[in-house]
C-alpha cells in the first residue's frame, strides 16, 4: 500500500521575508559606520581639520585602525553564522507516518532519552519525526531544530546547537564595536558642539548607543543562559516538568526479569570517574546504580516514589520481516517526571556549561572555526551530557541506592575511610593487568596461611 505524502508543517513567510532582508540592512549600516569613522571623522575632520581646528595625524591613523581591528572579527563571526544558519542549521530529518511505529534505536540503545508520559520519544506532528533530545519544532521555518535557541533575524534563521557558539561570539565581539563607536562618536560630538557639528557625526553616536544597549543585553542574557545549561527557549519553559526513559540498573532489571544479573569485572568499575561530567557517563555505569553489598535491592522502593509513572521494556515488537537471528536485547525502562526547575543539562559549574557551547581551549573560544562540543551525540549514554542535578533526581527517585552509612565514630573514622576510597593502585595494577611476581608471592601468602591452620588445629 502506498504511503501518502506527508504534509509538512506551515512556514511564516514573513518571518523568513525579514531574516532575509535584515542581515543586508546590518551590513548597509555596518558600512555607514565604518563610512563615517574613516571619511567624515577621521580624513575630513582629523587629518584636514577646518579652520581653528589643530590637526592630529597620530590619531586620525590610531582611529581607523581600531575600527578596523574590532571590525575583523564581527564580520567574521557573522558571515560564519549566517552560512551555518542558512545552510545547515541542525535540522532533524523529515519523516512521514509510518516511522510512528517503530520508535529510533537511536532512542532506546541509549540509556536515558526526553519521552512522553508512555515512555514514548517526542513525535513532532509536522515534521512526522521522532525528537531527540532538547529539539524544538520551530513555526517559523516550519522544521525541528536540535538544541534549539530562538528565531533571530538579525541573523537569518534559527539560531540552534550548531550556531549557537558563533552567535555568542558575534554578540561579545559587536558589544565590543558598538562601545568603541559610541565612545569615540560621544567624544568628538562634544568637541564640536559649539561648532557647526557633521550630522554623520550624530547619526554614528545614535546607531553605537542603539547596538551598544541592544548587544549588552543579548549578551548578558544569552551567557548568563549558557552558563546554567539552559537555552532561551527552555528558559522560558524552566517551570515545566519533562519526562525520562532511564535505563533500569541491573538488579531492577533482575527483578523484572526474575534473574539476578552478573556483576561486571572489579577491573571495569570505578575507575577514573572524575574524566566524566556524570557518573552515568562512565562505560561501566553499573557501578552508579550497585552497592554490591546489598542483595535483593527490592523493585518497589523505586516505584513508590513521587516521580516513577512506570516502565516501557524496548523493543516493542520484534520485526518479522528478516532472517532468524538473535533477538535483541530488551531493554526496559523507568519512566520518570521530573520535579518543576530541575535542570538536568546543567553539568555542575558555569565552566563546564559554557566548555560544551565555545570548547575547553582559547583558541575555540574566541576563533569562529569549530563547531560546539555539544554537537557530538556519540555517546551511548544520552543525547547530551547530564549533570550532578540528573544524579540527585535518580537518588530521589529511587533508582540509585546510597552508599552505606559510615561504621566508625567521629571525624578520624570518616578521614580514614577516604583514606582508603582515594588510595592508589601500586604500579603494575594501573592497566589492569597483575604486576610481575605477584603470582609467586599470592602462592607463598596462601602456603603461609595454611600452614598456620594447621598448627591452629593441632592445638586445639
Amino acid at each position: 500500500m502506498a504511503t501518502a505524502a506527508p504534509i509538512y508543517g506551515p512556514r511564516n513567510n514573513a518571518s523568513l521575508g525579514t531574516a532575509r532582508v535584515v542581515p543586508v540592512i546590518l551590513a548597509l549600516i555596518v558600512g555607514y559606520a565604518t563610512y563615517v569613522v574613516i571619511g567624515p571623522l577621521t580624513v575630513s575632520y582629523l587629518l584636514n581639520p577646518p579652520n581653528g581646528v589643530t590637526k592630529r595625524i597620530a590619531t586620525g591613523i590610531a582611529i581607523p585602525i581600531v575600527w578596523l581591528f574590532l571590525l575583523l572579527p564581527v564580520a567574521a563571526t557573522y558571515l560564519r553564522l549566517l552560512i551555518v544558519v542558512i545552510r545547515e542549521p541542525g535540522y532533524t530529518t523529515q519523516g512521514h507516518e509510518d516511522l510512528r511505529k517503530h520508535p529510533s534505536t537511536d532512542f532506546w540503545m541509549r540509556d536515558v532519552f526526553v519521552c512522553d508520559s508512555n515512555g514514548y520519544p517526542i513525535w513532532c506532528q509536522y515534521c512526522l519525526n521522532w525528537k531527540p533530545d532538547r529539539t524544538h519544532h520551530n513555526q517559523d521555518v516550519g522544521r525541528c531544530t536540535l538544541k534549539m535557541d530562538h528565531f533571530c533575524p538579525w541573523v537569518g534563521g534559527v539560531v540552534g546547537e550548531r550556531s549557537l557558539k558563533f552567535f555568542l561570539q558575534f554578540l561579545v565581539y559587536a558589544m565590543l564595536l558598538s562601545t568603541y563607536l559610541t565612545a569615540v562618536m560621544a567624544f568628538f560630538v562634544h568637541e564640536t558642539l559649539h561648532r557647526n557639528s557633521n550630522v554623520h557625526f550624530y547619526v554614528a553616536l545614535g546607531i553605537g548607543a542603539f547596538f551598544l544597549l541592544f548587544t549588552l543585553g543579548m549578551v548578558a542574557t544569552s551567557i548568563q543562559y549558557a552558563a546554567v545549561g539552559w537555552t532561551t527557549i527552555e528558559q522560558a519553559g524552566r517551570n515545566d516538568s519533562i519526562h525520562l526513559a532511564v535505563l533500569l540498573p541491573p538488579e531492577l532489571q533482575a527483578a523484572l526479569n526474575g534473574n539476578m544479573p552478573e556483576m561486571p569485572p572489579p577491573s571495569s568499575r570505578g575507575q577514573d570517574n572524575d574524566n566524566f561530567a556524570s557518573e552515568i557517563d562512565d562505560p561501566a555505569h553499573s557501578n552508579y546504580f550497585t552497592n554490591p553489598s546489598t542483595k535483593n535491592w527490592p523493585l518497589r522502593r523505586a516505584s513508590r516514589s513521587e516521580y516513577w509513572r512506570g516502565t516501557i521494556t524496548y523493543p516493542l515488537f520484534l520485526p518479522t520481516d528478516r532472517p532468524p537471528l538473535p533477538a535483541p536485547e530488551m531493554r526496559t525502562f523507568a519512566i520518570l517526571e521530573t520535579p518543576r526547575g530541575l535542570n538536568v543539562w546543567d553539568l555542575g559549574s558555569a565552566w563546564r556549561n559554557l566548555g560544551s557551547v565555545f570548547g575547553t581551549k582559547l583558541h575555540h573560544w574566541v576563533l569562529p572555526v569549530r563547531h560546539s562540543p555539544c554537537c557530538d551525540h556519540s555517546s551511548a549514554i544520552s543525547f547530551y551530557p547530564m549533570g550532578p542535578q540528573f544524579e540527585d533526581f535518580l537518588e530521589d527517585a529511587g533508582l540509585v541506592q546510597p552508599l552505606p552509612p559510615s561504621r566508625g565514630f567521629g571525624k578520624e573514622s570518616t578521614v580514614s575511610e577516604q583514606r582508603r576510597r582515594k588510595r592508589k593502585l601500586e604500579r603494575g595494577w594501573q592497566n589492569g593487568e597483575r604486576p610481575t611476581g605477584w603470582d609467586a608471592s599470592e602462592q607463598a601468602r596462601r602456603a603461609r596461611k595454611e600452614e598456620r591452620r594447621r598448627e591452629r588445629d593441632v592445638i586445639s
